[in-house]
C-alpha cells in the first residue's frame, strides 16, 4: 500500500473509533436520561405524597376542634389533593403515544397510587359518613381483642 493509502487506513481506523466512541456515550447519555427522568417522576410522587402526609396531619389536628360539617370540608379538600395527585402523577407517567387512561391504571398499580386511592377513597367515605379503612382496622383490632 502507498504512502497516501496508509494515511487514509489510518485515517479511517481513526474516524471509526471516534464513531465508535460517540456511539457509546450516546447509548450512557440515554441510559442516563431515562434514570433523570425516573428521578424526577420519584420526586414528584414523594412530593406528592409529602402533601398529602402534611394534609391528613392538619386534618387530625383540626379533628380534635372540628364539628360535623368542618370534617366534611376536609374531607373533601382530601378527596381532592388525592384525585388531583393521582391526575398528576398519571400525567407524568404517560407515554407519548399513550392514552391518559391507561397512564392513569400504571399509576394506580404503583405503592403511591395504591396509597392515594386508598386516602381518596377513606376521604370520600367521611364525606358521606361512610365506614372509612380506619374503621374497619379498628373494627378488627377489637375482634382480635374480644377473642
Amino acid at each position: 500500500m502507498s504512502i497516501e493509502g496508509e494515511k487514509h487506513a489510518a485515517e479511517l481506523a481513526k474516524l471509526e473509533q471516534r464513531r465508535k466512541e460517540l456511539e457509546d456515550a450516546l447509548q450512557r447519555l440515554a441510559r442516563d436520561e431515562a434514570e433523570a427522568q425516573e428521578v424526577a417522576e420519584l420526586a414528584q410522587e414523594v412530593e406528592q405524597l409529602e402533601q398529602l402526609v402534611e394534609t391528613t396531619r392538619a386534618a387530625a389536628n383540626m379533628g380534635k376542634t372540628m364539628n360535623h360539617n368542618d370534617v366534611k370540608k376536609a374531607a373533601r379538600s382530601n378527596r381532592e389533593a388525592a384525585e388531583t395527585a393521582l391526575d398528576d402523577m398519571a400525567k407524568s407517567m404517560q407515554a407519548e403515544d399513550e392514552t391518559f387512561e391507561k397512564a392513569y391504571g400504571r399509576a394506580l398499580d404503583t405503592a403511591i397510587g395504591i396509597q392515594l386511592m386508598k386516602t381518596r377513597d377513606d376521604a370520600q367515605e367521611l364525606e358521606r359518613n361512610g365506614v372509612t379503612s380506619m374503621d374497619v382496622a379498628e373494627a378488627h383490632n377489637l375482634l382480635r381483642v374480644g377473642n
